[in-house]
């Protein structure tokens, strides 16, 4: 039986990922983790890491003795700091130390809360965002002003000596005196060291409230994948989740096999998942519509005795869409007519090639009905998470989204969310979108009132003043106080975007290109014939360009569906209708979502309209276009003016508004403007050739006799997609 390339990872220590790159490097062409290795790749891939082997353990030696040098030279520059600050506050810190590995860390914590050598420390061992170095030179990352004496600590020496240079300098500041980022850099210079300015980051909503610090490597782990499970109505998509779910479930927990919300977890080899149960791929676009982004990985689910239908193709749009990994299960493999082969051979004209021929989508034969392959579909779905390098920290604030929300008559609004960040606990203030309140019970999906729940584990929450929307992002925050306030920030904003919801067109597609830069169109195809709509796709992608593309997000026969706008407005699209019409409900929902939806019976006015979008949406090309020339045959000193020329026009005209350069024996020493252009005593628009002048140049003094003043103009050149 051939070893496949994740267990031979596993042997050597590596990720798949890792081991792919690896294997690829080494001349052995494999694309997934679960492909086989033949007999020869795997005898090739042995032979290499017995080889490296010695190499590694060198290294590793090496590596030891290094980082045994830098500890040492890192304690030495420490104690010079401290010795170089002998301040009051310094000489208290020297009592922290002592043999006691206890007291030890805590002498640091309190230094690390005072003084500069504290500073310092952190700033070498945690190497964080406001002091990084490369090849040797520290580089220090500044937002707008910061005061000298921060300045100073980030530079490692003592504001006093900041201070007396600026003072010889005639600058009087003092320690608390702020300074630009320009004298920053300035002063970085003499200290070998280079001042960066750190751009503001747009947060987003909720964001901006959590008030959260970066995420440090150590408290990252490992979480659960999150799978939502897609594809044509009675292909068996609930039977699959059911048959997952009480095989996985343990005898003990029987009682509580009905599912209490809309998502669980089930335990693998020790490794959980987490399964969304949605009502279908709509419910899963109309929350990517609302910017929640809940799945990792996508299940397609397709029938072996029925092979894809629309919806199969629907679906897979929109997990292509959500750009998730997709894993095929070719469900319903105990039935007599069952055909995998034709499954695969359908899935490969929409973009999906197995493993096994050469492609990146694995397939995984099951039955629900029988349980057959179950377990091999959860390794599969392992495996790629485990590519997916899934991570997450349980010790911030608790973030998530809500999957569904309800009102209880008996206990209130209950929210079902999914935790993505974070450990929610009970008696936690909580906010999301407009609705907030306080943690009063937490349900798992059996049923279990639990105490705390953490990342990737679906909950329920009870404890909102209202019932929040799926959807929405949910945050624990601080207090009350603050909670009221970003649910007033929250209603204001959502009534402004009710008022300019974002929307696109293809007249504004241009505008908008200047202020988001786009260059993809994405359209979603509908047509009255499957050959329709192959014609227009190729019609239309014939159209992309290097520089601007063409994405055909879904292309279908048939009439234009709320499906189609909700897939437009979650992924910014045009909907372009060939001989059909939207129903009445698709008129509604893109009407009331600013979704664009064109339609027409002639084939060449949808091609000539995209045409023109995407010509629209090509960057401007610009053409330098020569106007004339001036010779300078005197220069004057004008007080309060400065230098003016007396001139010959030697070719064509120059105007008052041209762009001129400045030619000295046949260099250029300027480009600019003209400030002045006269005849005589008069201003001029514009001169031509053999005609006397005088000028000024824009911000440019140093003009001598014999210079040639080049005049030109700048134009836009419309550019084609040919």
């Amino acid at each position: 039986m051939k070893i496949r390339v994740h267990e031979l990872a596993k042997k050597y220590g590596f990720g798949n990922k890792e081991f792919l790159d690896i294997l690829n490097n080494i001349g052995i062409d494999v694309h997934s983790h679960l492909a086989g290795l033949t007999d020869e790749q795997e005898r090739i891939a042995t032979e290499y890491f017995a080889k490296k082997n010695d190499d590694v353990v060198s290294n590793n030696v090496y590596i030891e003795e290094e980082t045994m040098k830098k500890n040492m030279d890192f304690n030495d520059v420490d104690d010079f700091v401290e010795e170089s600050q002998p301040t009051k506050k310094n000489k208290n810190k020297n009592k922290a130390k002592t043999n006691d590995e206890g007291s030890k860390d805590e002498g640091k914590s309190k230094k690390r809360k005072k003084g500069r050598r504290a500073d310092f420390v952190v700033k070498k061992a945690e190497q964080g965002p406001e002091i990084v170095e490369e090849d040797g030179m520290k580089i220090i990352k500044i937002r707008g002003e910061i005061t000298l004496g921060d300045f100073a600590d980030r530079l490692g020496i003592g504001s006093s000596e900041l201070i007396k240079k600026l003072f010889l300098k005639g600058q009087m500041l003092t320690i608390n005196s702020p300074i630009s980022f320009e004298l920053a850099e300035e002063l970085a210079v003499d200290y070998d060291a280079l001042v960066e300015e750190e751009q503001e980051v747009e947060l987003d909503f909720g964001d901006k409230f959590a008030l959260e610090i970066t995420d440090r490597p150590e408290d990252l782990i490992e979480r659960a994948p999150v799978i939502t499970i897609m594809g044509h109505v009675d292909h068996g998509k609930t039977s699959l989740l059911d048959a997952i779910r009480t095989t996985s479930v343990a005898s003990g927990e029987a009682g509580g096999i009905t599912q209490k919300i809309g998502a669980y977890q089930i335990d693998k080899a020790g490794k959980k998942i987490t399964f969304v149960d949605t009502p279908g791929h709509e419910a899963f676009t109309d929350m990517r519509a609302r910017g929640a982004q809940v799945t990792d990985i996508a299940i397609l689910v397709v029938a072996a005795d029925d092979g894809v239908m629309p919806q199969t193709i629907e679906a897979l749009s929109h997990a292509k869409a959500a750009n998730v990994p997709i894993i095929v299960a070719i469900n319903k493999i105990d039935k007599p007519e069952a055909n995998p082969m034709r499954v695969k051979q359908e899935l490969m004209e929409h973009g999906l090639v197995s493993v096994e021929w050469g492609g990146d989508t694995e397939f995984v034969e099951v039955s629900a009905k029988a349980k057959m392959n179950l377990d091999t579909l959860l390794d599969t779905i392992l495996i790629t998470a485990e590519i997916l390098e899934l991570k997450a920290n349980p010790k911030k604030r608790a973030k998530g989204i809500v999957l569904e929300s309800r009102l209880d008559p008996k206990v209130g609004p209950i929210a079902d969310v999914l935790i993505q960040e974070g450990t929610l606990k009970i008696g936690e203030v909580i906010v999301a979108g407009e609705s907030m309140g306080k943690v009063r019970a937490l349900v798992n999906d059996l049923g279990t009132k639990v105490q705390s729940a953490t990342v990737s584990q679906p909950i329920e929450i009870i404890g909102f003043n209202d019932v929040p929307s799926a959807g929405d992002t949910f945050y624990v925050i601080q207090n009350e106080q603050h909670a009221k306030r970003i649910v007033e920030e929250m209603t204001k904003e959502r009534k402004i975007a009710e008022v300019s919801r974002k929307s696109i067109s293809l007249e504004s597609l241009s505008q908008q290109m200047d202020n988001a830069n786009i260059k993809e169109l994405n359209l979603i195809l509908r047509a009255d014939s499957r050959g329709s709509v192959e014609a227009l796709r190729d019609s239309l992608l014939k159209l992309s360009h290097e520089e601007v593309l063409v994405n055909i997000i879904q292309a279908a026969s048939g009439a234009i569906t709320e499906s189609d706008v909700k897939l437009a407005e979650a992924s910014n699209a045009i909907i372009i209708g060939f001989n059909v019409r939207p129903t009445t409900n698709a008129l509604k929902e893109a009407d009331s979502n600013g979704v664009e939806i064109r339609t027409s019976n002639i084939i060449y006015h949808i091609t000539e309209d995209i045409e023109k979008a995407l010509t629209g949406m090509l960057d401007p090309e610009f053409k330098e276009v020569y106007s004339g020339r001036i010779e300078i045959k005197k220069v004057f000193k004008v007080s309060k003016v400065g230098n003016v020329a007396g001139c010959v026009v030697v070719d064509g005209k120059v105007r008052k508004d041209s762009n001129i350069r400045i030619l000295r024996n046949g260099v250029i020493v300027y480009e600019g403007k003209l400030n002045t252009l006269k005849r005589y005593k008069d201003d001029a628009k514009e001169v031509v050739a053999g005609q006397e002048c005088g000028l000024g140049i824009e911000n440019f003094n140093d003009i001598k006799e014999g210079d040639i003043v080049e005049a030109f103009d700048i134009i836009e050149v419309k550019r084609t997609l040919k």
